[in-house]
């Protein structure tokens, strides 16, 4: 099972290391041919439609997952089931973030308001895809969505270079860009259309799909799913509506955004990949659940627990260390202007903190879907919700996207308490301090290093990041890599 799981993780992780690679390639195209603010116009929109993607999701992934895993003779009923909610509950919740948007501020220009519909409909088919994706996760059968992934990016990207080169120029953007920017927008309903497709091809050779409509079923799978949507939805809301915030109350506005969601955007590539992680053990964790195997549960959330600590450390290090140079080389020096009172450079340090208590509240709060304890999940998620709303408009004023960053980083603080808590009302998880404490040594040691070494002996831009960057990864992850095998050694000899 452990190289079930590693196989089906890694075909994940190339997925996502080839998107995020073709990524970088789209955030250098969209920050060098647009200004800072229009650039914080086209995130903004996609932040404000991600919310309601999720309140339309309903966490119907990961518990279509489960329920697959728990029930293989109803996988059809399922999944069949599951599209047609999807697709119903997406034409809904687009709706009305449509319609909500005719009343917020810089939300509600013509440009805005055809770019969050445009958008929408993007989402709708990225909702289908997921359910395409579910039967394929729910078998482990993921490894052509890394095809499927890598393709429609690369369409997307060539789409919006092509837009780029034709109609924009960075210096000068007085001129009529409102089409061309509607066409970047129209690249991406293009791209997951063609990936949808694909994968919807692939998954056929597994079980049939179509739509379908049990209203007893999906009753039940509404209410079993809708403590986690709204725990998701909330979490969603805690999470990206200090850019609402932002757009709405800075003096700034979209520059503030751009500035500040440059490096989340960055991040937020990495988060993704300890999501399907997670989404691999979880059908190894709900079996184990469900038949009482208490030990071999522990013992996943414990590995998962020190994989996903071990392997933040190391990306601390190198993006703390580079975050200049990357933001650079990605984008420009617009973004490091140092006239500003706050730039992306200090917008990075607290985003990767951000990441560490997230990686970490990952692990609980899959614990708690694994064994069913949803009303649990949405406790800790209205809590943590109501706190970060009320710190974001008390404080955004003051300090900016900084203080934006900071009350993020505080929310996920609570919510790993939180979930940590309540995981351990289920199971006796024991917190490895000596693994903790290794790792904050070993961190200190190669930040130190790393340092010096780019202070002492720089030789250029790309130098600097090509070797220096690689020298550290290397030295870094083979002694976190040799950690974690003794600690999966030593898992087994106790089993």
């Amino acid at each position: 099972m452990l190289k079930k799981i590693a196989s089906n993780t890694l075909a994940q992780i190339l997925s996502k290391v080839g998107t995020a690679i073709i990524s970088i390639f789209l955030i250098s195209i969209l920050t060098n041919y647009l200004s800072i603010e229009l650039y914080g116009l086209y995130l903004k929109i996609y932040n404000y439609i991600s919310i309601f993607v999720f309140l339309a999701d309903l966490w119907l992934y990961t518990i279509a997952i489960r329920e697959i895993s728990a029930n293989k003779s109803d996988t059809k009923k399922i999944v069949w089931n599951v599209m047609s909610l999807r697709l119903f509950l997406g034409i809904l919740i687009f709706i009305l973030a449509i319609g909500l948007a005719f009343f917020l501020p810089g939300y509600n220009s013509d440009i805005a308001l055809w770019s969050i519909s445009i958008v929408s409909i993007f989402t709708l088919f990225q909702l289908l895809n997921s359910s395409v994706l579910t039967l394929m996760q729910a078998n482990m059968k993921i490894e052509f969505s890394l095809f499927s992934a890598i393709f429609w990016k690369i369409v997307n990207v060539l789409i919006v270079a092509g837009i780029a080169l034709l109609w924009f120029k960075k210096d000068d953007i007085s001129g009529d860009f409102f089409q061309p920017f509607l066409w970047i927008i129209w690249a991406s309903v293009v791209a997951i259309l063609t990936t949808t497709l694909l994968n919807y091809w692939y998954a056929r050779k597994i079980e049939k799909f179509g739509f379908a409509f049990d209203w007893e079923y999906i009753k039940y799978i509404v209410k079993i799913s809708l403590p986690y949507g709204i725990a998701l939805f909330l979490s969603v809301v805690y999470f990206k509506v200090d850019i609402i915030l932002l757009s709405l109350m800075d003096p700034l506005g979209d520059k503030s955004v751009a500035l500040y969601s440059l490096p989340m955007k960055i991040v937020e590539v990495i988060m993704v990949l300890w999501g399907f992680y997670l989404n691999s053990v979880l059908p190894t964790l709900t079996t184990s659940f469900e038949e009482k195997n208490i030990e071999k549960f522990n013992k996943y959330i414990q590995l998962s627990f020190h994989a996903l600590l071990s392997w933040w450390m190391l990306i601390f290090v190198l993006w703390v260390l580079f975050r200049d140079y990357l933001i650079e080389i990605i984008a420009n020096s617009d973004y490091l202007d140092p006239s500003l009172v706050y730039n992306s450079s200090d917008a990075f340090l607290v985003v990767f903190a951000v990441v560490l208590f997230n990686f970490i509240s990952l692990v609980f709060i899959y614990a708690l879907i694994a064994t069913k304890n949803q009303s649990k999940l949405l406790k800790i998620n209205i809590i943590v919700t109501i706190v970060n709303i009320i710190w974001n408009i008390i404080l955004i004023p003051y300090l900016s996207f900084i203080w934006a960053g900071i009350v993020t980083l505080l929310s996920q603080i609570l919510l790993m308490i939180l979930g940590y808590y309540y995981t351990n009302k289920i199971i006796d998880f024991k917190i490895p301090w000596k693994l903790i404490m290794r790792n904050i040594i070993l961190c200190i040691i190669m930040l130190s290093w790393g340092y010096y070494i780019l202070t002492s002996y720089p030789v250029g831009l790309y130098f600097d990041v090509l070797v220096y960057w690689t020298a550290i990864f290397i030295i870094y992850w083979g002694i976190i890599a040799l950690d974690i095998k003794k600690s999966l050694t030593d898992t087994k000899k106790r089993a």
